[in-house]
């Protein structure tokens, strides 16, 4: 018997099961989950640490590797890659096809975390899973009349708060060639011929600059916290921070060094059509 001719005879039969497809996937049509990006996992940890402008032998020495004899104790390790430039490294770890990433990536944390008092106090670290929500898919430059700091500060507290509440946005990254700092340049004679090193300066600096509690009182059955701000509002109170006191005379920061506004050393070079810019990099939830 031809197909043909079977389905002649069993014509109700086709038309049933023909039904039952097409319902079953107008309800699979709508039931399947969808997505920006394929439901993928990556059996990746990426470690990253900027650091300043440490050289690249004291990184190696002081971040990369401590952090790599750390991640390789997490169960499921295959392989662990490292890139180190100067004050900065990047650490890739590789795991088995099979493991939870979720877990590992907790793990590798928490093995990091045991050993974070002996990392520099001022490495800035990110350990993270690689997933497609790590990568931009959208970018927006932004550029005016600003300087590269300015368009940093218009783009990091006014537009990034803004782009970051928009529904389904799941982080907004800024970059920019440079970032606004206060520099604060001392003079080797004047630190000489007044007997204080650059580090007596540092620890004045930072023991000045402060918030904190100095006690609290009940009001109206509300327990209201009291704060002391040493916090400074222009560049003129740190030249005015005191870093000693010799033969009865104070000695403050502008006696010894220049106060400015200035940026870090710039590391990259952020630039679009109108010259200097500001550039967003923003990633979408998965849903």
């Amino acid at each position: 018997m031809t197909l043909t001719r079977f389905a002649t005879h069993q014509s109700r039969a086709v038309y049933l099961v023909t039904a039952l497809l097409a319902v079953a996937g107008l309800v699979s049509a709508f039931s399947l989950p969808s997505s920006i990006y394929p439901p993928l996992e990556f059996p990746r940890i990426v470690a990253v640490g900027q650091a300043g402008t440490t050289p690249a032998q004291s990184m190696m020495l002081t971040v990369t590797r401590p952090i790599e004899q750390a991640i390789m104790g997490v169960p499921g390790i295959r392989r662990v890659r490292s890139r180190t430039f100067r004050g900065s490294t990047q650490i890739a770890a590789q795991f088995e096809s099979s493991t939870d990433m979720v877990v590992a990536l907790q793990q590798a944390q928490d093995r990091v975390a045991e050993i974070r008092g002996s990392l520099p106090s001022e490495l800035d670290l990110t350990i993270d899973r690689l997933t497609p929500a790590a990568f931009p898919i959208f970018g927006l430059n932004l550029t005016g009349g600003l300087s590269s700091a300015d368009l940093h500060d218009e783009a990091f507290y006014v537009i990034r708060p803004a782009l970051a509440r928009v529904d389904g946005v799941g982080r907004v990254e800024v970059q920019s060639s440079d970032t606004r700092e206060i520099e604060v340049i001392v003079d080797p004679a004047k630190l000489t011929a007044s007997g204080v090193t650059v580090d007596d300066v540092a620890a004045a600096l930072k023991g000045q600059n402060l918030l904190a509690p100095v006690g609290h009182y009940p009001e109206n059955g509300i327990q209201h916290l009291v704060l002391a701000s040493g916090l400074w509002t222009s560049a003129k109170q740190i030249g005015d921070t005191p870093v000693i006191v010799k033969n009865g005379a104070t000695v403050r920061v502008s006696d010894l060094a220049a106060v400015a506004a200035g940026s870090p050393d710039r590391l990259s070079l952020v630039a679009g059509k109108g010259g200097t810019a500001c550039q967003f990099g923003a990633t979408f939830d998965i849903v």
